[in-house]
């Protein structure tokens, strides 16, 4: 589920946890979400994506294949973008193996590359950001621990996540900086939203960033708010938060019939 959180820019140290805990996956549904992002305080509209989760076999591997289209007023920019990204399932687990997004702009010319490549020999993750000319910018690798989750499967994730036992969860985010940051995901229990005209019981969670020793600065990061259906498979509704990074609009994405 593309653009689901984007911290980029808004910090600039990497946070591990202490107690960070894998995601039990056993709840993935397979086909297309369409979602719709627009400016909070306005209701002004920026954008759409389009998302299809296929289950593949690669190599003997049982796989999640996320393909994700969107376009419009993104980053105060007319752009587009198509990511592929690839998820290994093992069990209840389900690990990233590979992720690519290429941007384009208003004109159809690539503007940005993100590619993010999880080794599971070597334990490493590699992310990579390159410029329209192909010209790498930005390369950082960091471990490949067992509790990682990129933006790109945190959909599928928080769709499983322990709502049952009403508690919060402990993780780290890879994002398309790439920067790997200490999520705290708290259970705020449920609410009632309206999404297509209908009224719908939600589980309401709030994501924290694990600020450490910069938690001061936390009172200028606005609120991240998710809403998944109370009734399974529990389906993502709502996203409320910044779009980017300090700076970008504070957006309401939802999910659309359309």
């Amino acid at each position: 589920m593309k653009k689901i959180v984007i911290l980029g820019l808004m910090l600039s140290f990497v946070a591990g946890l202490a107690y960070a805990e894998v995601f039990k996956v056993t709840n993935i549904d397979y086909g297309i979400t369409k979602i719709k992002a627009t400016e909070k305080s306005s209701g002004t509209y920026l954008w759409k994506s389009i998302t299809n989760d296929q289950k593949i076999n690669y190599k003997g591997q049982e796989m999640v294949y996320s393909e994700n289209m969107g376009g419009g007023t993104y980053n105060k920019k007319d752009q587009s973008w198509l990511s592929k990204a690839f998820f290994i399932i093992d069990g209840t687990k389900i690990t990233p193996y590979q992720v690519i997004i290429v941007f384009k702009d208003k004109d159809g010319a690539v503007i940005q590359t993100v590619e993010k490549y999880y080794d599971q020999q070597k334990k490493k993750v590699l992310g990579i950001v390159k410029d329209g000319n192909d010209k790498i910018v930005k390369s950082k690798e960091f471990d490949l621990k067992d509790d990682i989750v990129d933006t790109e499967n945190l959909g599928i994730c928080l769709r499983n996540f322990p709502y049952e036992e009403k508690r919060d969860v402990y993780f780290n985010l890879l994002t398309d900086e790439p920067t790997l940051y200490g999520i705290n995901m708290k259970y705020l229990g449920i609410e009632n939203v309206t999404v297509n005209g209908k009224e719908v019981p939600c589980y309401k969670l709030q994501m924290v960033v694990d600020l450490k020793a910069l938690s001061i600065f936390g009172a200028f990061i606005p609120k991240t708010y998710f809403w998944y259906t109370v009734k399974a498979p529990h389906d993502f509704v709502r996203y409320e938060g910044l779009e980017s990074g300090l700076g970008t609009p504070y957006i309401v994405r939802e999910v659309v019939n359309d």
